[in-house]
Order: structure tokens, then C-alpha cells, then sequence
């Protein structure tokens, strides 16, 4: 009599995780399906392309192409590395298809809203008017025959941020996808992430928005496939006013409006699903500064998005968490 075998349950796929620190956030990578080996050569692999990049798009490090450019730029035209040449091409895109929303020239703004609110006071309105006079993306100066940048004034400063860690997460799934790699999930500190195919447990991996002030509380889950979700907000940088019962108005959160120099007010987060990590970072900053009756004219220069929008309404002393805008959803 012949033997019948029965085949046993299936096994789960193999799962590696590796995690660093980088991009001034904790860069998390998970790997599914890959055998321990190559997965440890493609974390490498992972690991030094991340620091190139990082090295290309850093401000904080003296001799970074960006450093290099912030001090001399004002001075004499400057002839970035091919590679960020072109970020900052695609950085002035974002920038007009955003409607000026998008800028990564805001550090002199974002230095005198830290300095005033330490000390728990608003700047003054001159004191923003002059910070104004040192940002704004159109007064970067293009010379497109020769690949140079230069500023138009002194005390101007690139800070590309949330853009370089969608940068970084396009390029790294691009890699990985080159390596045959299907199932993936790469994230910096949990609000830039990038996955590709399916979680090891179904069909999608699960993202979740917290509560700012209840992180066990989850508000809203996004399901991702071969997706990206950034989510941006106005984490708080001071309050003014009574320090036991705060306000919305009275909470000025680290999002400038690049088109008033104002911070905007209040406790909000934006989060996006996008194919592209680097419309989703640049979108989920743009639309907190957006407003409502104008979002849907913005959105339609882009495609395949999901968004929602959570607003902290100040109630009886507590901050309560209500999602009042939502798209594709």
C-alpha cells in the first residue's frame, strides 16, 4: 500500500530586522522572505547607501555638499554634486506645485521662532518681516547652463529636512526592488515610511496614527502596499499663556507657513499615503498649511493619495483628538 503524506502547516517566512541611527531619527529596515545571508548583504548595502546620502543632504556636517553651499552661496555661485543638483531641481517643482507651501529655505524663520518661544514669547511682527527677508525659495537663483545656485541675500540656509528622508526612502525601496526584493518595510522614526508588497500576515502592513498625548490610543490605520505614509504635524514648541490651562490658541506649534513666517497654531497632524515617499513628505507638510476650501485644487496635481487630517480641540483643559478632514478615504 503506498504511503500518503499529508504536507504540514506552512511555515512563516523569514523575517530580518536591522536599525540605526540616521537622518538626526531611528531608520528601521525589515526584510521578509530573504535568506539570513543575503539579507545581511543587502542591510549593508542598505547602510552604506543611506550614509552617502546622508552625507549628500546634511546640513549639520561641516563638510557637506549643503554646508558648503550655505556658506558660500551668498557670496558666489556654487556648483553642487550632480545628484543634488537635481533634488534641488525637484525641491523648486514641489515648491510651485505646492503653491509655495513647500520651501526648504525657512531656517532663519524656524531659528527665531525657537529663540522667542524659549523664552515664551511670540517674535515680533518686524522681527518676522526681517527673518522673511533672508527665505523664500524664489530667491534662489538658478543658472541652468552652468548647474550653479546662489542666494540673492546674505543669511540664507537650505535645510531640505523631511524631503531628504523621502528622498532617501525612494532610493533605498528602488535599491531594494533591483535586488528582487518583494516584502519590505523601511521607516525613520515611524512617520516616513516606505513598504513594498505584502505584510508577513496578509495582505498589507497595518500603519497606525496615535494620539500625540495617548500613544497606546490608535486613531486612524492606514493599510499599505507598495506605498509610502509620511505624517507631519505641529508638534509643540511653547505655549503662551496660563501654563495649566492652555488653549489652541495659546500653543504655537514648529510648522512655518513659508507665505507668512507664522507658526501655525494649535496641535494638527497630517498623514499621507502616497506611490511616491517623496510626495507623501512633501504633501503631508503642505496640506497642514493649506486650507481646507483650496486642498482639493493641490491634491490634484498628484495621484493615489489617501490623507487625514486630526485636529486636538481644546476641551475642559484636555486636548481631544477628532479627525476632521479626510481624502480618498
Amino acid at each position: 500500500m503506498e504511503e500518503t503524506r499529508t504536507s504540514g502547516p506552512a511555515q512563516p517566512p523569514s523575517v530580518f530586522h536591522r536599525s540605526r541611527f540616521a537622518m538626526n531619527t531611528r531608520f528601521s529596515m525589515v526584510l521578509v522572505g530573504i535568506d539570513p545571508e543575503s539579507a545581511e548583504s543587502l542591510a549593508l548595502e542598505v547602510e552604506r547607501d543611506l550614509r552617502a546620502l546622508e552625507r549628500l543632504m546634511t546640513r549639520f556636517h561641516p563638510a557637506s555638499p549643503v554646508s558648503h553651499l550655505n556658506r558660500r552661496a551668498a557670496y558666489q555661485a556654487v556648483r553642487p554634486p550632480d545628484e543634488l543638483w537635481q533634488i534641488f531641481l525637484l525641491c523648486r517643482t514641489y515648491w510651485q506645485q505646492t503653491d509655495g507651501a513647500f520651501d526648504i529655505t525657512l531656517r532663519p524663520l524656524h531659528q527665531l521662532w525657537r529663540d522667542h518661544l524659549s523664552r515664551g514669547a511670540e517674535p515680533p511682527p518686524e522681527a518676522i518681516l526681517q527673518a522673511r527677508q533672508h527665505t523664500g525659495f524664489d530667491r534662489l537663483l538658478f543658472d541652468e547652463q552652468a548647474r550653479t545656485l546662489r542666494f540673492a541675500r546674505e543669511g540664507m540656509s537650505l535645510d531640505l529636512g523631511g524631503f531628504g528622508k523621502g528622498y532617501a526612502l525612494e532610493r533605498l525601496a528602488t535599491g531594494l526592488r533591483e535586488h528582487g526584493v518583494e516584502r519590505a518595510f523601511l521607516s525613520f522614526g515611524e512617520s516616513s515610511i516606505t513598504v513594498l508588497g505584502a505584510h508577513p500576515h496578509g495582505p498589507a502592513w497595518p500603519a497606525g496614527i496615535a494620539n500625540l498625548f495617548d500613544p497606546a490610543q490608535n486613531l486612524h490605520t492606514f493599510h499599505l502596499r507598495d506605498a509610502s505614509l509620511s505624517s507631519s504635524g505641529t508638534a509643540p514648541a511653547n505655549c503662551i499663556g496660563a501654563a495649566h490651562t492652555p488653549t489652541q490658541h495659546s500653543v504655537f506649534g514648529q510648522t512655518i507657513d513659508p507665505r507668512t513666517g507664522r507658526s501655525i497654531e494649535g496641535y494638527r497632524t497630517v498623514s499621507v499615503a502616497a506611490r511616491s515617499a517623496i510626495d507623501a513628505e512633501v504633501l503631508s507638510t503642505a496640506l497642514l498649511l493649506t486650507p481646507l476650501h483650496q486642498r482639493e485644487a493641490l491634491l490634484a496635481r498628484f495621484s493615489l493619495l489617501d490623507a487625514v487630517e486630526i485636529v486636538y480641540h481644546s476641551i475642559a483643559g484636555e486636548f481631544l483628538p477628532r479627525i476632521d478632514w479626510k481624502y480618498g478615504l
